[in-house]
């Protein structure tokens, strides 16, 4: 949480499915605090620390509701993992950036503005990305890394340097969010330097596309 808490919570999985989907009575424990911010299990309207549900299920998604109270920055993470002949992807889905972000060895963290988000995040099984941005998040084609991106306060600038190598075709800049702030299309440059005005954030993921591949960096942008 922002202010430094941690919330625990408790996932299981029943082999003989003898908890389910929705409420079970026993096996899911309502959530009885009033934190600031806050990390639950939603099942239907209910709030819940402690969730059960059926055998494991490699396709399904269970939503998680995040309550803010202001804006501030959060994890994620995996705690442990238990009673799996075979470990397990863990991954957190964020459905309105349609990003998969997995935990199992590194935590998702974000900055989340104030307010309750009960139908943006879940625990998935299994990625299923599909956007630029998505993918850019997961790989970077290694080809692409004697190129140069940096943000250059004096001149306040964003400069991409190919090294004479590649072709940028089109530029994207997110915030830590995953929400898109610029984007500069048709570029067909190897060396860029673009006027770059930014105040509202401090970090930006810069990604861009080349006649051989993409590559995202984060950088400082103020």
């Amino acid at each position: 949480m922002p202010d430094g808490y941690v919330r625990h919570l408790l996932f299981a999985f029943t082999k003989d499915n003898s908890a389910s989907d929705n409420y079970d009575y026993g096996f899911d424990a309502i959530n009885k605090d009033d934190y600031p911010y806050d990390l639950n299990w939603m099942i239907g309207d209910l709030r819940c620390t402690t969730q059960a549900v059926g055998a494991f299920d490699i396709s399904k998604k269970y939503p998680l509701g995040l309550f803010m109270s202001k804006d501030g920055d959060i994890e994620i993470a995996l705690d442990t993992l238990e009673n799996f002949d075979t470990p397990i992807d863990l991954f957190i889905y964020d459905a309105l950036l349609k990003t998969y972000t997995q935990i199992n060895d590194s935590n998702y963290a974000a900055t989340i503005a104030k307010g309750d988000y009960l139908n943006r995040f879940y625990l998935a099984f299994k990625s299923e990305n599909t956007s630029f941005f998505a993918k850019t998040l997961d790989t970077e084609d290694i080809t692409l890394k004697d190129t140069e991106i940096s943000y250059l306060n004096d001149s306040k600038q964003l400069y991409i340097n190919t090294n004479d190598k590649y072709i940028v075709k089109n530029i994207h800049i997110y915030n830590l969010n995953g929400q898109k702030v610029f984007t500069f299309s048709h570029v067909n440059s190897k060396l860029i330097k673009i006027p770059l005005q930014i105040s509202q954030i401090k970090y930006g993921i810069v990604a861009i596309e080349t006649d051989q591949g993409g590559l995202r960096r984060k950088i400082v942008l103020n």
